[in-house]
C-alpha cells in the first residue's frame, strides 16, 4: 500500500514538475518592450531554461516582437513571411536548448533604438550558468537591471493593473509574484494527495 501511494505522489510531482519550477521574464524588467533600453545588460547573468517563459510588455500598436535568426538579428532585418506578434503582452514559450534572438521590426526601433535582444536557452537539467549577449551596434542608454522572475499566476491580469511600461513610482528594483509560488501549488498538491490516501 505504501508503495502504491508513494508511486502516485512521484508521478504527479514528475507531471507537475516543469510548469510549476518554470520562470517568466519580464523583458526589460520595468521598462518592458521599448527603445533605447540596454538589452544586452538586461539578459547578461540571468539563466533562462527550457520550460522559462519570455514576456514582451509594450503599448499594443507601439512595437511588435519579431523571432529572426541570427544574422537578421544582427542586421535588424525581419523576413516578410514571419508574422509579428503585435498583442502588447506576447508570451514566447522556451520550449528547446539553444540562441534565440528577438526583435521589433517598427520603423527603425531595432537599428536606431536598440530594440533587440537575444538569449541563450539551457537544458532544464543543465546545471552551468548561461550566457546571453545582445551584440550593440550603437550605444543606447543603459537602464537599471533588475531581476524580475514570477511564476505563472492560475489567472490573467485584470484591467486594473498597471501598464507595464510606466515607470514605477517606488525605487523598488524587484518583484515576485506571491500566488502560486513554486513551492505553493507543490504544497496543496502534497496535502491534497496526503488525505486521499488517509
Amino acid at each position: 500500500m505504501a508503495s502504491s501511494q508513494l508511486f502516485i505522489i512521484l508521478a504527479v510531482l514528475a507531471i507537475f514538475a516543469p510548469s510549476i519550477l518554470a520562470k517568466d521574464f519580464v523583458v526589460g524588467d520595468e521598462q518592458g518592450w521599448t527603445v533605447k533600453i540596454d538589452y544586452e545588460a538586461w539578459a547578461k547573468g540571468k539563466q533562462f531554461n527550457v520550460g522559462d517563459n519570455l514576456l514582451f510588455k509594450y503599448p499594443p500598436g507601439a512595437h511588435n516582437v519579431v523571432e529572426v535568426k541570427e544574422n537578421e538579428f544582427k542586421e535588424c532585418a525581419a523576413p516578410s513571411s514571419t508574422k509579428p506578434l503585435i498583442s502588447g503582452k506576447d508570451v514566447i514559450k522556451l520550449d528547446s536548448p539553444g540562441k534565440r534572438w528577438f526583435i521589433c521590426s517598427v520603423g527603425k526601433h531595432c537599428q536606431m533604438g536598440n530594440q533587440k535582444v537575444a538569449i541563450n536557452v539551457q537544458s532544464s537539467s543543465s546545471s552551468s550558468s548561461s550566457s546571453s549577449s545582445t551584440p550593440s551596434a550603437s550605444p543606447s542608454a543603459s537602464s537599471p537591471s533588475s531581476p524580475i522572475e514570477s511564476n505563472p499566476s492560475p489567472s490573467p491580469p485584470g484591467p486594473s493593473d498597471p501598464s507595464p511600461v510606466t515607470p514605477s513610482p517606488s525605487k523598488s528594483v524587484a518583484t515576485r509574484s506571491t500566488v502560486g509560488t513554486r513551492y505553493g501549488w507543490w504544497m496543496v498538491i502534497i496535502d491534497s494527495l496526503w488525505m486521499l490516501m488517509a
